[in-house]
């Protein structure tokens, strides 16, 4: 893609500044074309000017002709005019004989640049590929380029810019001022000199304008017809209208298409870091690392440059940004081991660019064998390993508080054990300047188990005597040394602590991770018959340091394998409901009971339809069975509605019962069950005793339950409260008010449980209650419940009664739901 309008640079000729400092007269030396001087693309020598010498001159001895008089600029930023007298005592480099070279070279770039040959196509760029005659550079929307010319003067390209070289050929024959070195029609182009010499380049502005700078760093850019000069080393003239300003160093100027260029003015001064602006130095793991800074807002400003880079001359760029001002800080991550540069400049709100503030850091690859360096400014290591270090000629290291040397490249553990590790800059004695890297060790511990174990005499028969005898096999597991040469690094030792003394052994085996063994023969003072031994087992490396310990009791003699317990029985199921309905009922309030009660705790709800209306009440249930023994309650409150209550005032009930059979797994159970109703509040019924007799048994996911029993009222005439709150005697009940309590009734209950899944069971059951009102015909009452329980040992149980045979004012439908714990699953 060929670069838009306005975005470009074209370069006319480079002059360059190169030249060796001995000075001689006439022609010095020559050399073989075969054998390039060294820092040259070819073999070169040394001329000396005598007075009134010219260009022309100098060819003619060496080359033969004047015609090749353009020679003597290739490496030399001269004038080589018609009769133009050279410096007498310029000492000139020039090629040793006529050659044809690239007049630059691409030295580095960054993607997205493209080059095109005199006359050719674009092609994509490649570092190091030679620039000829009227070749073009030319740098994209992401690219920078560096062209280094035969001179060594190079060239920095921004992004967005177009470079056309041309031969010095074309400097034959020029005036008395030499032609300016680049010309900018649009864009950003720094003049870098190899080295001042009392040299320039010259800049010329498209549309006019000149720049001589004699400087290593110049930034001249263009936008429209606005052209501005800032200069950061050295001094630049600046020519436009008729009129020439110097700019001296960290001022800057500007001037517009053809008029007179500003009164030069200070450059916006260098951001200040919030931290000291000192050599920052930290490591990068596994070769990358991260740099970060962070500075002050800077007063008026538009902006700020960031730039990163490898040299302190910044010409080796990584990277170039320009942030807005409200952004303060950088960080780059993923950046491999090496020195960098980074520079803040202030960019005011009238485009000027400012002075730079610059930071240096430096980034230290390390790694530790046995051990890792899992951040930038600490190093964990294993105290077995070896630290590993990259070098850097521009650092030097000190142990703990020890003196500062060159960086080595591996530091051993086993030998130095430093605390941290302090770096700085080479030569720097500045106190404090030193960045301190602790040193973390990693825990190396060890696991140690033995056992006694008896060798046999070569007779063949176990025990002390002949030449068998006793041994402690121990086995060693080391812990925190994954990655570690244990055999050559640790070379641990057991040592155990017996009663004639210690003795030790080496530690053997561990390949591929595996446990370590060792076997230390028993003294005769250590076997006590009929005495376990006690000892003390020690895991030391080859250096005596402990790595691990263990005390130990090994038997006097092997202990006769004990048989297995046997399985513990299974458990033997629930009969019955976990959770069976309360009826909201002051007769016919009976609960389907199974002899021995599960191990329960819910709270729920019942509904019913009363007297017209519907009503509600809450209960709270548990149960539970220690051995035979079981125990329950259940607690019910007032109805609330409005309907009546149908007798059913707030009543507990306390339950006992004995389990006297129980058949294989609960095939058949039989139990004495004992209830106590107690009134619970006013208008309730009053004191009722419940005996009866309890009988179920199971069969596969099946099990039944009936209860035959008896209830008698305790005390009370069995009145109940009515509607209005008034009393009603015994013989019936009030207008209005609820059924009375019965001095006797019988009952019977009876039902099946089904379980279609582990946590799932269904049920129904049958209750029928034989009333005696003492004052008129006997009753039957009775119902149908069915219900499902659901969960493990929290579960869920809802069950409906229809009530077929009921008191006057009870409802046909009562419904409860509940939620509670139970101690296993069906």
């Amino acid at each position: 893609m060929a670069p838009s309008n306005g975005q470009s640079v074209a370069i006319s000729v480079l002059l360059g500044c190169a030249t060796h400092a001995a000075i001689h007269a006439g022609y010095v030396g020559s050399a073989s074309a075969r054998e390039p001087t060294p820092g040259y693309p070819e073999a070169v020598i040394q001329w000396g000017v005598q007075a009134g010498e010219t260009c022309d001159d100098i060819a003619a001895v060496l080359y033969g002709s004047s015609k090749h008089a353009a020679l003597i600029q290739r490496y030399n930023r001269v004038a080589c005019g018609p009769g133009t007298t050279l410096a007498e005592g310029l000492t000139l480099v020039l090629p040793a004989e006529v050659t044809s070279i690239p007049d630059a070279k691409l030295r580095s770039m960054h993607p997205d640049v493209r080059a095109r040959p005199a006359g050719g196509a674009w092609s994509p760029a490649a570092q190091g590929m030679p620039l000829l005659t009227n070749s073009s550079v030319n740098t994209l929307d992401e690219g920078r380029a560096d062209i280094e010319f035969v001179d060594r003067t190079r060239v920095l390209l921004a992004p967005n810019t177009l470079v056309v070289i041309y031969g010095t050929a074309s400097r034959a024959r020029v005036s008395k001022t030499p032609p300016a070195a680049v010309e900018l029609a649009d864009g950003e182009v720094k003049a870098a000199l190899a080295a001042l010499r009392g040299q320039s380049v010259e800049v010329a502005a498209s549309g006019g304008g000149r720049v001589s700078a004699s400087s290593r760093d110049t930034v001249v850019q263009r936008r429209g017809e606005r052209t501005t000069v800032a200069v950061f080393d050295g001094k630049a003239g600046v020519t436009s209208g008729g009129l020439s300003v110097v700019v001296p160093k960290d001022h800057g100027t500007r001037f517009v298409g053809r008029a007179p260029p500003a009164r030069p003015r200070p450059l916006p001064a260098p951001v200040e870091w919030t931290t000291a602006d000192a050599a920052q130095i930290a490591l990068a793991p596994e070769g990358l690392g991260v740099l970060s800074a962070s500075w002050k807002p800077a007063p008026a400003a538009g902006g700020y440059r960031v730039e990163i880079a490898r040299d302190p001359e910044f010409n080796e760029l990584i990277a170039r940004e320009e942030v807005k001002p409200d952004v303060l800080s950088f960080r780059g991550e993923k950046m491999p081991a090496g020195a960098y540069f980074l520079r803040v400049r202030v960019v005011d709100r009238e485009e000027y660019l400012g002075v730079g503030a610059v930071r240096r850091f430096h980034l230290v690859a390390a790694r530790a064998a046995g051990g890792v360096v899992p951040a930038a400014q600490e190093i964990t290591a294993n105290p077995y390993g070896i630290i590993e270090l990259t070098p850097s000629p521009a650092l030097e290291l000190s142990l703990d508080d020890g003196p500062f040397g060159p960086v080595p490249e591996r530091i051993d553990l086993l030998q130095r054990a430093p605390r941290a590790l302090r770096l700085r800059e080479r030569g720097s004695a500045v106190p404090g300047a030193a960045t301190s890297l602790p040193v973390r060790y990693t825990k190396v511990g060890a696991v140690v188990s033995a056992a006694r174990e008896v060798t046999p005499a070569p007779g063949g028969t176990g025990g002390t005597g002949g030449t068998g005898g006793t041994v402690i096999e121990a086995r060693v597991e080391l812990e925190g040394l994954a990655g570690v040469d244990v055999a050559r690094r640790v070379a641990p030792r057991l040592f155990a602590h017996l009663p004639g003394g210690v003795r030790s052994a080496a530690l053997a085996g561990g390949d591929r991770g595996g446990a370590l063994t060792a076997r230390i023969p028993l003294p005769r003072e250590a076997l006590r018959p009929g005495e376990p031994l006690r000892v003390r087992l020690d895991v030391a490396d080859g250096r005596g340091g402990v790595i691990g310990t263990s005390d130990a009791e090994l038997p006097a003699a092997p202990e006769a394998p004990r048989a297995a317990p046997p399985p513990a029985p299974p458990a033997a199921p629930v009969l019955g409901a976990y959770l069976p309905l309360l009826p909201m009922s002051g007769v016919a309030d009976g609960l389907w009971l199974a002899p021995t009660p599960p191990s329960v705790a819910a709270v729920g709800a019942a509904a019913a339809r009363s007297g017209g209306g519907w009503v509600a009440a809450g209960q709270v249930r548990a149960s539970g069975a220690i051995g035979p023994l079981g125990l329950d309650v259940a607690l019910r409150s007032n109805p609330a509605g409005e309907g009546d209550g149908a007798g059913a005032g707030s009543t507990g009930w306390f339950g006992a019962r004995a389990r006297v059979l129980r058949l294989g797994r609960s095939e058949l159970e039989l139990g004495p069950t004992l209830r106590l109703g107690v009134p619970m509040a006013d208008g309730s019924p009053p004191l009722r005793i419940e005996p009866g007799i309890a009988l179920g048994g199971a069969a596969g996911r099946f099990t039944w339950v009936a209860d035959v029993g008896a209830r008698i009222r305790a005390s009370g005439d069995g009145a109940a409260v009515g509607a209005g709150g008034g009393a009603a005697g015994g013989e019936g009940a009030a207008a209005g008010g609820e059924p009375a309590t019965p001095a006797v009734q019988g009952f019977l209950l009876a039902g099946a449980t089904a379980d279609p899944a582990p946590w799932l069971r269904l049920h129904g059951a049958l209750d029928l209650h034989l009333v005696d009102r003492e004052v008129r015909a006997d009753d039957v009452l009775g119902g149908l419940s069915a219900g499902v329980e659901a969960g493990g040992a929290l579960f869920g149980a809802l069950s409906v009664r229809v009530s077929p045979w009921r008191d006057e004012g009870e409802g046909p439908v009562t419904a409860q739901i509940a939620v509670g714990f139970r101690e296993a699953s069906p």
